[in-house]
């Protein structure tokens, strides 16, 4: 097997096995915790209020309702619903919102011709995304960062993430890690390009670029 072959392989294994994942915790875990909660809270209301044990009750569907909602967000991180229901823009909208409980000052911008792509570059999109702005809350001590998702009128679609961080040796490769292969491979094996700039106290841009015979 050639290395175009392996890379497109293991891409495609990695997507395939995040999303039965993602299924199985949906229809097995998550149904288990909402089918718990909605027991306890029938036999909640059977109580008489101000009691002990319906304090035990209330303080059980709390934890419970907290395992709902970091089961809700476990799903979204290995396979979003939004990306198979609503599309990309929503998709990363949802990372901003996670990676702006840690840095408050991030924007994003798009302007695409069409509010669908097709599902492959979504889904390149989405984890290029998804690895930058991890890469950016881990390591790179930035306050600012701006993702710009864009589309020209040739079709050309361009993705900037851009963070003001500590930076890093771009040309060393002991520090060109955290899955900056991993961007590159994804926007190569669907015919795009990467670009990764970075310089120690001078920020990261991640730049990926599709031409419009992808799209």
């Amino acid at each position: 097997m050639d290395s175009q072959k392996l890379v497109k392989y293991v891409l495609e294994k990695e997507e395939h096995d995040r999303q039965l994942v993602a299924y199985e915790i949906h229809d097995g875990i998550a149904q288990y915790i909402s089918a718990a909660i909605m027991h306890l809270e029938a036999y909640k209301a059977s109580l008489p209020e101000n009691t002990k044990q319906n304090h035990n009750i209330s303080e059980s569907l709390r934890l419970l309702q907290e395992a709902s909602r970091e089961t809700r967000h476990l799903i979204s991180g290995i396979r979003p619903p939004a990306l198979d229901e609503l599309g990309i823009i929503d998709s990363i909208e949802m990372l901003v919102a996670d990676t702006r409980l840690e840095i408050k000052d991030i924007h994003f911008r798009h302007t695409l011709q069409k509010k669908r792509l097709p599902t492959h570059l979504e889904v390149t999109l989405f984890r290029i995304s998804q690895e930058s702005l991890t890469n950016i809350r881990k390591h790179s001590k930035a306050n600012q960062v701006h993702v710009d998702l864009s589309q020209d009128e040739e079709g050309k679609i361009l993705l900037i993430i851009q963070d003001n961080g500590c930076g890093f040796d771009a040309t060393s490769p002991s520090d060109n890690c955290f899955g900056l292969e991993g961007i590159r491979q994804r926007a190569l094996h669907y015919g795009g390009s990467a670009s990764i700039q970075s310089r120690p106290g001078n920020g990261t841009t991640v730049q990926i670029e599709f031409p419009a015979s992808v799209t």
